[in-house]
């Protein structure tokens, strides 16, 4: 019954912690809650009276969203180690030079090879 309470908060602070920018901060938290919104409208649409007990299109649904789910995080996961690896090797050249100030630029996640997104 509680299943959505967790990861909705886990990918809240994902999105806090690995998207910089504050504009591109803001954008992604609306679309993200939009989306979960979206999700909350469709989600009992789908346990319609023609199908009790079992409600059979409605678990497919279910299972569908969830794979899907767990495809997107391994895809994330996957994304932010690449990420991370090349960011450290830039990092890591000779004649690299850390911008001064460069926290309060305002640099998005793609512009700051500072930043090391969280796993």
């Amino acid at each position: 019954m509680y299943a959505c309470s967790p990861p909705f908060t886990a990918l809240l602070s994902l999105i806090s912690t690995n998207v910089a920018g504050q504009t591109k901060k803001t954008t992604v938290a609306a679309i993200y809650l939009i989306a979960y919104c979206a999700g909350l409208i469709i989600g009992p649409q789908t346990f319609r009276l023609q199908d009790a007990p079992h409600y059979v299109p409605a678990e497919i649904t279910i299972i569908c969203c969830w794979s899907a789910c767990f495809l997107d995080m391994a895809l994330i996961y996957w994304y932010y180690s690449r990420q991370n690896r090349n960011k450290a090797a830039l990092r890591g050249q000779p004649g690299y030079a850390r911008l001064e100030n460069q926290e309060f630029l305002d640099l998005t996640d793609k512009e700051n090879p500072e930043l090391v997104y969280t796993l």
